[in-house]
């Protein structure tokens, strides 16, 4: 079992939590709106990453597409922009408030210019095509194509809005095979096959600053920043569900974890939390360290849980999507996601019903009962018998199909034990998440419960 530790309060908002993933620098607008300033500081280089930069940075791949920042953000060719290992970042004003206000330099064609009339930059002819390979995409406005392990890293790190085009083919440079685009130089390490340093990108922001006699020394850390840690960089944040507040949730992954009243090792403890709890954070604050990490995440006034033991709740994909308020009830995982059509906007851990004792399918809410009286008789199975129960004061009851199936509070299991089977076919809620549940969904409400 992990043991926990104590906490204090120090009012350093932020919210790497922040973005939805954007689909090119930056995050919509409407997201970024509901979101704190943050600010974060790299030890590994001595630099800070804050705003508009920072949510571009988490949006699209933070460390792994484009490295630490190597400078503070300064005025140059005209415009605010800051060096990282791998890109460098330009704020362009005339698109503040778009997702264009963060885009990169073209780092790719400042390295292709000296390498332009070499075989592997020359364009393919206009008639190109792929051959009818699959693996394999023909972009007509460079005359260049990609292929296999590079088309597939493109692909699923950003695309054409972090990458650029293609201007090159594949070649071996410095014995790597390698891939120029607009913005970056894809590497090919077959000594890393299979894990997700197969392709690496080049170090082009490094080689440009120093190719402009740009000073990467690092600098002090300043008071308001948080110190980055690699669970506050899980570019799963990006993914995680988020409230109409602006709160993001987490998951726990101590089996026992304390909850303070500040983000202090000593300070009281005021609640209990378990092992894939949800809780839904709303501020980053620095603390006493746990585990080497001096990060502590706000779940609500006064409670406060070590960041050290929290990872980005992400949903999984429901079989379905349902048009107004519905929920989507998982018995692989126990976990009941509130969505508005396809949007997730909380998320409950669940208790299910013993031996396939819940039913699957689609049902609605068919009538709700603020508290209640349960007794197993009205449903056929007498005081004596097995299975026999009689409950008082259960709250928050919305019946979704014949034969007292219905979602509603659990207060006679542990809440240790949520997250598994044990009811008599319900959907056990921990009184919190009824109440929100229950002010969630009416009558007709869809209830889809699945494996």
């Amino acid at each position: 079992m992990h043991r926990l530790r104590r906490l204090p309060l120090l009012a350093v908002l932020i919210a790497v939590l922040i973005s939805g993933v954007a689909g090119v620098f930056g995050a919509p607008a409407a997201q970024a709106a509901d979101i704190l300033p943050a600010k974060i500081y790299f030890h590994e280089t001595g630099h800070h990453l804050s705003g508009d930069f920072l949510t571009a940075w988490q949006a699209n791949g933070g460390l792994m597409t484009f490295g630490y920042p190597l400078t503070e953000p300064f005025v140059e060719d005209g415009m605010l922009v800051q060096y990282f290992e791998r890109a460098r970042f330009e704020r362009h004003d005339q698109h503040a408030g778009t997702r264009y206000v963060v885009q990169a330099t073209l780092l790719g064609n400042w390295v292709a210019e000296r390498l332009r009339h070499t075989d592997p930059f020359r364009p393919l002819p206009p008639d190109t095509g792929t051959g009818g390979d699959p693996h394999r995409r023909f972009f007509p406005e460079t005359g260049h194509s990609l292929a296999y392990g590079f088309l597939d890293y493109w692909q699923r790190h950003g695309g054409l809005y972090v990458f650029g085009y293609p201007i090159s083919e594949e070649f071996t440079e410095n014995g790597l095979t390698v891939q120029y685009f607009e913005r970056a130089r894809f590497e090919w390490h077959p000594e890393h096959r299979g894990t997700e340093f197969e392709v690496l990108l080049g170090r082009l922001g490094a080689d440009y600053a120093a190719s402009r006699g740009v000073s990467t020394a690092p600098v002090p850390k300043d008071s308001d920043a948080i110190s980055a840690f690699p669970g506050l960089l899980d570019p799963d944040w990006g993914k995680a569900i988020r409230t109409h507040d602006g709160a993001v949730f987490g998951a726990i992954t101590a089996d026992v974890l304390n909850i303070r009243s500040a983000p202090r090792l000593d300070a009281p403890t005021v609640g209990t939390t378990y092992y894939r709890h949800p809780v839904a954070i709303r501020a980053i604050v620095e603390g006493d360290p746990v585990d080497g990490i001096p990060v502590w995440y706000q779940i609500g006034d006064g409670r406060y849980v070590a960041a050290a033991w929290v990872r980005p709740l992400v949903p999984a994909a429901p079989p379905q999507i349902y048009g107004g308020r519905w929920v989507d009830v998982n018995l692989s995982n126990f976990y009941a996601v509130a969505y508005e059509g396809s949007r997730p906007v909380y998320v409950a851990i669940i208790t299910a019903g013993r031996d396939g004792k819940t039913p699957i399918g689609v049902f609605n809410v068919q009538y709700r009962v603020r508290n209640e009286t349960m007794d197993s008789a009205t449903i056929g199975i007498q005081k004596g018998q097995p299975g026999y129960y009689y409950l008082e004061n259960v709250q928050f009851t919305q019946y979704f199909k014949d034969g007292g199936y219905a979602i509603h509070e659990n207060y006679w299991t542990p809440p240790s034990a949520f997250g598994g089977f044990g009811s008599n076919g319900c959907i056990g809620l921990l009184l919190p998440d009824a109440e929100w549940f229950w002010n969630f969904l009416s009558v007709g409400s869809v209830v889809a419960i699945h494996y």
